[in-house]
């Protein structure tokens, strides 16, 4: 078993998967307060990630904001144990609501099966 399969198999009685996506990796519902923003040094703004994978993440973002296809986004996020974990994605769609924008998102490097699983 790779460790990737290890880590899904650990967490799937804590997590729902998101059966309906096609993805290359599964992925997982989540319900984190985190922070974004355009640039790696600029303000940041809070979020909610909804769901996510090893290797990307939707993300609920204020009703303001705006990210075109392919735009970096930089985003953090507490894990259990309290500590930040810094996340770079670019974005790959983004969808108006009427309450907020979603954001689905790659991350630039597939994430640690150790620092996806302190998520969890």
């Amino acid at each position: 078993m790779t460790p990737i399969n290890k880590i899904e198999a650990r967490i799937m009685s804590k997590l729902e998967r998101t059966s309906e996506d096609k993805r290359s990796w599964d992925r997982f519902k989540f319900v984190l307060k985190g922070n974004y923003s355009h640039e790696q040094r600029s303000r940041q703004r809070e979020c909610t990630v909804l769901d996510m994978s090893v290797n990307g993440a939707c993300l609920k973002l204020p009703r303001d904001d705006d990210f075109a296809a392919g735009a970096p986004i930089f985003i953090e996020v507490l894990n259990r144990e309290m500590n930040k974990i810094n996340l770079e994605a670019r974005v790959v769609w983004s969808q108006h609501t009427d309450e907020s924008v979603l954001v689905g998102s790659l991350f630039v490097t597939i994430l640690d099966t150790d620092i996806f699983e302190s998520l969890a």
